[in-house]
C-alpha cells in the first residue's frame, strides 16, 4: 500500500511556495505522525489529505483531489441503513460550519469487512473567519462494540475511558489547530528575522515582514527574483550566494555572516542560515533562509577591536616614552647633583649659596615639568590631544639652561636664531632639540660650534603632505662627523657610529621618533671631520 507521501505529490513534490501549498505541506507534515486515521478536505469537501493510518482503515486510497467527504468504499448508520454521503458527519460539519462528534457510523471495505466508526470532523478556518476547509478523525470502534455487551458491568468505566479519549483528542485538534495558527502568524508577523523560502535556483517564494523591514523589498517587488539581490557585486563575482545553497544542498545547511545590501543600496551585516528542504525521499525540493540584522554588533565589535589595538599601540608608546624621559631627565638630575656638591664646598660664600640653590631650583623645575608632562602623556587616549601652540624659541632655552653645564665644560659657541610657533608635543620637542645639542657636544673635538638656522619653504618629499606649510631647523656642527655611507644607520636604536665614544645610541633614534610622531622628516648628512648637519622639517 502506498504512503501518504506518495498520495500527495501536487502538496509538496510541485511545491511553489504560497500560502495555500505552505498550510498544505506543513498539515501533511503534522497529520503523518500521528496514529489515528485523519484526513484532510477543502471547503468543497474534497479529500486533500490523508494519513497512511486512514488509509489503512479504509482498505482503500482515494483519490486526492476528486473524491468527496471520505475515503470509504460504503457507509451506513449506527442500525446498519445506508448512509447517504450528504448526510455524513463530514458533510454536516461543511455544511453547517461546527464539528460533529460522537455519531457512530459504519464503514465497509472493498474487501466486505464492516467496521464500527468514531469520526470527529472539525470545520478549519482561515484568518478572515471564513471556511477553508476540515478535518477529520476515524476512531475505530469495531472491537469495543463487539464486546460491548460482555463489559456491561464495566460500562460507565469503558464509557468515561471513552469519554477521556474523546477529549484527548479534542484537545490534540484543538492543540494542532492553534500550534498551526500560531506558527503561521509567527512566520509573517516577526520583525527581527528575515524569513523565505528559496527555490532550487535560489528564487525567492514567499516573504515576511521582518524580511521587509531588514532589506526594504515589499512582497511584490522581491518575489520571483533570486536572492542573490542582496550581495554585493564582488559577492557575486565570486560566486558566494550560489556557494551556499549548494553548501546547504550538499550539507544540509550553510551559515555565513557579511555585508549585505538593502533594496536602497545601504549596506547591513547579515547573520544567515540557509537549511535544505527535503521529501520523503531525502530530494532537495528548495530551502528555508533566516537572515538577521546584525550591523550593530558588527559596528560595536569592530569598534572594540579598534580600540584593543589603539590602547596596544599606546602602551608600546608609552613604554618607549617611558624609556625616552628617563633619558631625559638625566641631564637636569646631573645638574642638580653638580651644583649640589659646589654648594657643600662653598658653604663660607653667601653670593655662590644662593646662585648655586637658584641653579638647583631651576633644575628640578625642570624634572618637574618632565615627569608632569610623562603623566599627561599616559592620560591622554588621543596623541592628537598631546599637540599645542609651542615656542620652539621657547623649548631651545630651556634645552640649553638644562645643558648649561656641558655647555660650559665644552667652551662651546651657539648660533640662536629666532624660532617660531608651532602646533607641537612640547616634551618631544625638547627631547628632539636636547639630543642634536647634546650629540653635537659630544662628538667634538675642541672649541666647539653649533650654528641653528630656521627656514620656511615649500618641500616636496613622498612622505609630506604637499597641501601643508613646512619649516625646516638646521642643526650644524663642527664636530668629528662621520662616513655619509653610514646616515640611515644613525638613527637606528642603539646604533653607534663611533664606538670610542660613551653613549647608548638612542640620542639619534629618540629624534627620528619624535619628527615622525610630527608629521615630519630628519635628514643627516656630514664628512668625515668636517662636522655633520641634521636637516628637520616640520609643519609650520
Amino acid at each position: 500500500m502506498k504512503t501518504l507521501a506518495t498520495a500527495l505529490p501536487s502538496t509538496y513534490q510541485n511545491f511553489d511556495g504560497n500560502d495555500a501549498s505552505l498550510q498544505e505541506y506543513q498539515t501533511w507534515d503534522i497529520i503523518q505522525t500521528l496514529p489515528a486515521a485523519i484526513y484532510t478536505c477543502n471547503a468543497k469537501g474534497v479529500i486533500t489529505s490523508y494519513n497512511q493510518a486512514a488509509a489503512d482503515l479504509w482498505g482503500r486510497e482515494p483519490v486526492i483531489g476528486k473524491e468527496l467527504w471520505c475515503g470509504s468504499w460504503k457507509i451506513y448508520h449506527e442500525d446498519g441503513s445506508p448512509m447517504d454521503l450528504d448526510s455524513c458527519p463530514m458533510a454536516v460539519t461543511l455544511k453547517e460550519k461546527r464539528a460533529v462528534c460522537g455519531e457512530e457510523i459504519i464503514i465497509e471495505r472493498p474487501d466486505g469487512l464492516r467496521l464500527n466508526i468514531l469520526p470527529f470532523p472539525s470545520p478549519v478556518f482561515n484568518a478572515e473567519g471564513e471556511l477553508s476547509g476540515a478535518v477529520n478523525m476515524l476512531v475505530d470502534i469495531t472491537e469495543r462494540k463487539a464486546s460491548e455487551r460482555r463489559r456491561i458491568e464495566n460500562e460507565e468505566k469503558y464509557e468515561s475511558l471513552s469519554n477521556d479519549f474523546e477529549t484527548r483528542v479534542k484537545e490534540k485538534l484543538t492543540d494542532f489547530r492553534e500550534d498551526y495558527d500560531r506558527y503561521s502568524k509567527m512566520i509573517e508577523e516577526v520583525q527581527d528575522y528575515a524569513i523565505l523560502m528559496l527555490d532550487l535556483d535560489g528564487n525567492i517564494l514567499n516573504w515576511n515582514k521582518g524580511a521587509e523591514r531588514i532589506k526594504g523589498y515589499t512582497e511584490a517587488e522581491i518575489i520571483g527574483k533570486n536572492f542573490s539581490v542582496f550581495y554585493r557585486e564582488e559577492d557575486k563575482e565570486s560566486k558566494l550566494p550560489f556557494q551556499l545553497i549548494h553548501e546547504a544542498a550538499e550539507l544540509g545547511r550553510a551559515m555565513h555572516e557579511g555585508w549585505r545590501k538593502r533594496k536602497d543600496g545601504t549596506l547591513f551585516w547579515g547573520s544567515v542560515v540557509i537549511t535544505a528542504l527535503h521529501d520523503d525521499k531525502n530530494q532537495t525540493i528548495g530551502f528555508s533562509k533566516v537572515t538577521r540584522d546584525l550591523t550593530e554588533r558588527k559596528i560595536a565589535e569592530d569598534h572594540l577591536r579598534d580600540y584593543a589595538r589603539d590602547i596596544e599601540l599606546r602602551n608600546k608608546e608609552l613604554e618607549e616614552y617611558a624609556f625616552i624621559a628617563s633619558h631625559d631627565l638625566q641631564e637636569p638630575l646631573r645638574k642638580i647633583q653638580t651644583f649640589a656638591n659646589l654648594l657643600e664646598k662653598n658653604m663660607h660664600d653667601k653670593e655662590l649659596i644662593i646662585k648655586h640653590i637658584e641653579k638647583i631650583n631651576s633644575s628640578a623645575k625642570r624634572m618637574s615639568m618632565l615627569i608632569k608632562d610623562v603623566l599627561s602623556y599616559s592620560q591622554l587616549l588621543d596623541p592628537s590631544e598631546l599637540f599645542v601652540d609651542t615656542d620652539l624659541g621657547e623649548v631651545l632655552g630651556d634645552v640649553l639652561e638644562d645643558l648649561e653645564l656641558l655647555i660650559e665644560e665644552k667652551q662651546a659657541r651657539i648660533i640662536l636664531p629666532d624660532l617660531p610657533v608651532i602646533k607641537a608635543i612640547p616634551i618631544q620637542i625638547h627631547q628632539l632639540f636636547c639630543n642634536l645639542v647634546s650629540n653635537s657636544l659630544k662628538f667634538t673635538y675642541a672649541d666647539p660650534v653649533i650654528e641653528i638656522t630656521c627656514t620656511t619653504a615649500e618641500y616636496k618629499h613622498p612622505d609630506l603632505d604637499p597641501d601643508k606649510n613646512y619649516i625646516k631647523l638646521s642643526f650644524k656642527d663642527n664636530g668629528i662627523g662621520f662616513d655619509q655611507a653610514f646616515a640611515d644607520k644613525a638613527f637606528k636604536l642603539f646604533q653607534k657610529l663611533h664606538s670610542n665614544i660613551s653613549g647608548t645610541g638612542i640620542g639619534l633614534a629618540i629624534c627620528k621618533k619624535v619628527v615622525e610622531n610630527h608629521q615630519g622628516l630628519i635628514v643627516a648628512s656630514s664628512q668625515p671631520d668636517h662636522g655633520a648637519t641634521f636637516d628637520i622639517i616640520l609643519p609650520a
